[in-house]
């Protein structure tokens, strides 16, 4: 996203349409294409994982052009993945307002509302954040059942989410099992981490071989195997490697990010003893994501 095009220099004083309308749209068409080079470069860096080089021209390209959605949507991307949580439902705002039918300014609105209020996790702006989120998530999942993330933002709000803020292992369940009708590998490892909610851990373990036994190298199947493991202290060489093969891997927009593969490696050490391993790990962690809450309340155990 490094892009830094000027807007376009049109004519001072509004020429005759009929006449002077193909001149206009010809002085236009140079910088026009030069916007869509932009955010496909912006695009590029961001597939790339450089999003502190993705940010500062996608600021000025919004700032320049407020109504550019493409742009508002990948600027929000970007700071969800700097940890700006705050900044994303900010700017997503007046799209919401303008685009409220727009399943993708829904779904990416209502995650950002469903993170930030994890990261508070308690008070009365984290409860508003979550049932807001949950509802935009909803009408993003009716009007695009079919998109794949948003039924997994459901799946984990569900799950994770108290009873007062609306969450439900049985919704949780319902939205897997739809889930699973679009993608096996991907129901599986979300059905997962419900059973390790009800502590059926033989079964959770069970749910992540079958999904690694469908898409051996699939990332989400080897996290989520990572996870189980981290959280019911089995199998710890498992978890362990297969949350390894994770860091070689780039995890896609709706995928866990590295940050919380490091997360879960410091829990399988802590699982071992080794403190020194686990601080480590967390530090990683946070280094990528500072503000992810998790491995910062470890460390804070950890001390």
């Amino acid at each position: 996203m490094a892009f830094i095009d000027e807007p376009a220099i049109l004519l001072p004083v509004r020429p005759p349409r009929v006449f002077f309308a193909p001149l206009v749209l010809w002085l236009a068409l140079p910088a026009v294409a030069a916007r869509a080079d932009a955010l496909a470069e912006a695009r590029a860096l961001i597939a790339a994982q450089r999003l502190p080089e993705a940010r500062e021209p996608l600021e000025a390209l919004v700032a320049r052009e407020p109504d550019n959605l493409d742009a508002r949507l990948e600027l929000a991307g970007v700071y969800n993945g700097l940890g700006r949580r705050d900044d994303g439902i900010r700017l997503l705002e007046p799209s919401l307002e303008k685009h409220p039918n727009d399943a993708r300014v829904l779904g990416i609105y209502a995650g950002q509302c469903l993170l930030r209020a994890g990261e508070l996790r308690a008070g009365f702006r984290a409860l508003r954040l979550a049932r807001r989120g949950r509802e935009l998530m909803e009408r993003a999942v009716a009007l695009d059942p079919a998109e794949i993330a948003y039924r997994e933002g459901l799946v984990d709000f569900y799950q994770q989410a108290p009873m007062i803020a609306g969450g439900s292992l049985t919704k949780a369940r319902e939205h897997a099992a739809e889930l699973a009708k679009l993608d096996p590998v991907r129901g599986a490892a979300w059905l997962a981490t419900i059973l390790v909610e009800e502590e059926k851990f033989p079964e959770a373990l069970s749910a992540c071989d079958a999904a690694l036994a469908a898409r051996p190298d699939d990332y989400v199947a080897l996290f989520t195997l990572g996870k189980t493991v981290s959280e019911c202290g089995l199998r710890l060489d498992d978890g362990e490697a297969a949350l390894r093969r994770c860091l070689g891997m780039a995890p896609g927009p709706s995928e866990p990010s590295h940050a919380g593969v490091w997360h879960r490696l410091g829990l399988i050490a802590e699982h071992r003893g080794d403190l020194a391993s686990a601080r480590a790990a967390q530090e990683a962690s946070l280094k990528l994501e500072p503000g992810f809450y998790r491995p910062a309340e470890a460390l804070k155990r950890l001390r």
